[in-house]
This record gives structure tokens, C-alpha cells and sequence, in this order.
């Protein structure tokens, strides 16, 4: 509450070496002063993050560095409503049990018998599967009941249910990174770099993600294994007249068909276009300019609010619809303000080019090992949305002051944003996993230094081989 004031005065005041034009100079003196307090208000969090994004927009105007109509403008992005149609679909999913009749599919398979290191394995898949699509958060807190009821806790030998814990909410992080709706992060790296001149569809961001999320989670099979193995000496299977999926009935609902048809729709709709362009359909370019993202995400989405259920109420109404994460939304609105702003006023090639200079690297894959690290770590402070918002547009400018291919260390950042795995503040499923009482601090630090070593190092490696194999160089 003193610090950010504190920073935007000094800032304000103080004789910034801002190498840039006359016309220029003013406004990026300015916006260094409110960079600086939101950056202070993100970390610490003096008040919620999102209403530290909805002030940038009001800041930018009062301190005359954009007029009113530009700076609000990007709460409406687009992009956005990709978010806003995927929380729709995910609120609809929750409310009638889709998402809970999918990770039975998976857990409650023959093949996994209730071995403790299958219902592990399954957990995490299911986790991964679902993170994808819904929030990583809302897919913890689905299958972390269902881990507990599945492992029994045996006094002195728990081994079992904190790895369990820790492999579920580490793989349901992993499993964001498949998808552009899958962690904000992904949507923020996408859209600032369409700032740069760069487009990446939703496709083209699996073919990076994807693999992403399959590589971290079998690291964190691996690393979370050999700290807290699964054995019969430490887990058993629960007890046979424990049922975890007694609440999922036996007959799907017309709410779970409705809500499953707008979902395949979504994903139909989202993957087409990059589909038609691998195919080099002629009409490839009119398919990607008529169904974007957003475009997609709101009218499979409609669908529910218009096909009854069979009570006489609609499949998900406006009162349950209300209650999706509106912050994230805020979130990106404000983050993308702020990276158009340092842009445009020249304040992240000025940053960019001290960096530069204080750095010594001048390379992009030099850039981009540097990106991965300094975020992964980052983000364990930090919320992954704000580490992006405030990352992303920085290593832009980099690597335009390099003269190099933005994309690479963008998606370094993008990725790397949502692998915190050490501390309990860092993600939502951490925090859930933590609260069970079952995993202490230090075991989590313990195993996720490891892995956020390990992914610091798979990150890299990843868009070190796929960005050139994509021409993204």
C-alpha cells in the first residue's frame, strides 16, 4: 500500500536514461511510473490482481499516456471472448457432472483396478485432460476428493497420498499448457505477439503446447516418484464399499448432452481453421478470418443458454454463467493494455535495450534459455497471468532490439509462466493440494525445485527444436 505510490513517485520524478525520440520520451517516462506501481501492486498484492488490471486503463488516461477510448479498448479484445465461451462450457460442465462423468471414464477404468500406481497415473491423466479445457484450478479441486477417497492414509507411511497430491496438482498445471484456453498465460503470449506481427492460431499453439504438457507430465511422474513412491507398503486401494463416483449416475442427463455437443462444437470450431490451412483448402483463409477463436467460443457456448434441460430451465442459465472467473478476464484486458502501451510509447525497446547492454546477450536462443528461467522462478511469486502480462511484452522487445525472432523466447515465457511448482501460493492447485493437510511445504519445495529445474531445461529444449521445424525463427 506504500511501495506502489512510493515506486510510481520516484519513477515519476526521477531522470530515466530513456534513449528514445522527443515525442516519445514523455509518455514512456510516464508509463515507466505506472509499470512500476502495478508491478509492486501484482507481486504483493495489496489488493486483488484484477482490480490492479482493471486500474491500468484509468491510469494510463489520468497520467495522459493514452486517451480513454484506446486504453479501454482492450478489456473487449477479441481474445477475450475465447475465455468468456471456455468458462461458459467449463460452468456447464461442472454443473451437471461432465467433467466429473469424463474423469471416471479415465480413473474408474478396468485397466486401473485400483493399483496405487495406475490410480496415480490416471489421476494425472485425467487431471491433464481436463486442465486442458477447464480451469487447472476447478480440476484439482474435482479430483483431489476422489484421490483421498481412493488411497488410504496409514499413520507414519503417507507417502502415497502426498505424491498423489503432488502429482495431480503438478500434472493439472502441466495439462493447461495443451491448450490456448487451457492457462491465461497461453492467450496473453498469442496475443502480444499479434502485437509484434507474429499470428498463432489455436492449433499452432498445440503443436507446441501439447507436447509441452505431455514432456512436464511425465517429469513430474518421474521426479514425484522418486520422492514419494507408490508401493503396496504404502498405499492400499480403498475400501469396496467405497464408491469415489457414487454421485455420477449411470444415464447421462440432457444438461451433460447439450453441454458435451457445444464443447465438440468448440473444439471443431477452434481447430478447423489451422486443419483447413495443413490441408491447403483454397477457402483456408476466409475459414480463419470467419471463425475466430472468440468467434467460436461464444456461439457453441450459446447453445446452452438455449436448449432446455427438462425442468423447464435452461442448460446453464444466466445466475450460474455469472459466477466464471470475470478476474481472469480483467486480467487479460489490463495485461494486454499494458504491453500495447510499452510498445508504442517505446518504453520496452528503451528497457530492452539496457537489458542488452547490462546483459550481454546477444543471440536469440541466449534470450530465450535466459526467458525460461528467470519466469519459471518468477512465477513462484508472482500470479502466472501477471508474470506473462508483464514478461512477454519485455522479451518482444528484446529480441526486436536483437534483431530476432520474438516468438521463441515468448513462448518460453507463455510456458514456462504456468510451471510453479514450489511453493503453495504459486497455482491454484497447489494451494488445494497444500490445504489437505497431507503435503507440508518442505515437501513440496523439495520436488518441485527439482521440477521446476527439470522444466526449466525441457522448455527450452522443447522450443529450441520445434520454433526452427516451424519456421518460427
Amino acid at each position: 500500500m506504500v511501495g506502489a505510490p512510493l515506486v510510481f513517485v520516484a519513477l515519476w520524478f526521477a531522470p530515466l536514461p530513456l534513449d528514445l525520440p522527443a515525442d516519445q520520451a514523455q509518455s514512456a517516462h510516464r508509463l515507466a511510473a505506472v509499470f512500476g506501481a502495478i508491478l509492486v501492486a501484482w507481486l504483493t498484492e495489496v489488493i486483488p490482481i484484477a482490480v490492479t488490471a482493471l486500474l491500468i486503463a484509468p491510469l494510463l488516461v489520468v497520467a495522459d499516456i493514452a486517451p480513454a477510448a484506446d486504453a479501454f479498448k482492450y478489456y473487449a479484445d477479441p481474445l477475450l471472448y475465447l475465455f468468456v465461451g471456455g468458462f461458459f462450457i467449463a460452468e456447464a460442465m461442472s454443473h451437471h457432472g461432465l467433467d466429473r462423468r469424463m474423469a471416471k471414464a479415465i480413473v474408474g477404468s478396468s485397466w486401473v483396478a485400483a493399483i496405487p500406481s495406475r490410480v496415480r497415473i490416471a489421476l494425472m491423466l485425467a487431471g491433464a485432460l481436463l486442465s486442458m479445457w477447464i480451469s487447472n484450478t476447478a480440476a484439482t479441486a474435482i479430483l483431489v476428493p476422489i484421490l483421498l477417497k481412493m488411497l488410504r492414509r496409514r499413520a507414519g507411511q503417507d507417502h502415497a497420498a502426498t505424491g498423489g497430491l503432488l502429482a495431480l496438482a503438478f500434472a493439472c498445471s502441466a495439462g493447461g499448457l495443451g491448450t490456448l484456453v487451457g492457462s491465461p498465460p497461453n492467450l496473453i503470449t498469442v496475443r502480444l505477439l499479434a502485437n509484434a506481427g507474429t499470428t498463432i492460431g489455436f492449433l499452432d499453439w498445440m503443436k507446441v503446447g501439447l507436447p509441452a504438457a505431455v514432456l512436464i507430465s511425465v517429469a513430474v511422474w518421474i521426479v514425484v516418484g522418486r520422492f514419494h513412491p507408490t508401493t503396496e507398503a504404502t498405499a492400499s486401494a480403498a475400501a469396496p464399499d467405497e464408491d469415489p463416483f457414487e454421485a455420477v449416475p449411470e444415464a447421462w442427463s440432457r444438461g451433460e448432452i447439450v453441454t458435451a455437443i457445444a464443447f465438440g462444437l468448440a473444439v471443431v470450431g477452434w481447430v478447423l481453421p489451422g486443419v483447413s490451412r495443413a490441408l491447403e483448402l483454397e477457402a483456408a483463409e476466409e475459414i480463419k478470418r470467419l471463425m475466430h477463436p472468440g468467434v467460436v467460443a461464444i456461439l457453441a457456448s450459446s447453445i446452452l443458454f438455449m436448449v432446455p434441460r427438462g425442468d423447464g430451465e435452461r442448460v446453464l442459465s444466466w445466475k450460474q454463467a455469472a459466477q466464471i472467473d470475470w478476474g481472469i478476464i480483467l486480467l487479460f484486458g489490463g495485461g494486454i493494455a499494458l504491453g500495447t502501451q510499452l510498445v508504442d510509447t517505446g518504453l520496452a525497446s528503451a528497457m530492452s535495450r539496457g537489458f542488452v547492454a547490462l546483459s550481454g546477450i546477444h543471440s536469440l536462443w541466449a534470450l530465450t534459455a535466459v526467458a525460461c528461467v528467470f519466469t519459471i522462478f518468477f512465477t513462484e511469486v508472482c500470479s502466472n497471468t501477471a508474470s506473462a502480462n508483464m514478461l512477454v511484452p519485455l522479451v518482444i522487445g528484446i529480441a526486436a532490439e536483437l534483431h530476432v525472432s520474438p516468438v521463441p523466447p515468448a513462448l518460453a515465457v507463455g510456458l514456462a509462466a504456468s510451471c510453479a511448482f514450489m511453493l503453495p501460493i504459486a497455482t491454484g492447485p497447489n494451494a488445494i493440494a497444500y490445504s489437505t493437510g497431507r503435503v507440508s511445504q518442505i515437501q513440496m519445495m523439495k520436488s518441485g525445485l527439482v521440477l521446476n529445474v527439470v522444466c526449466a531445461i525441457l522448455v527450452f529444449a522443447l522450443v529450441r527444436v520445434l520454433c526452427p521445424l516451424y519456421g518460427w525463427t
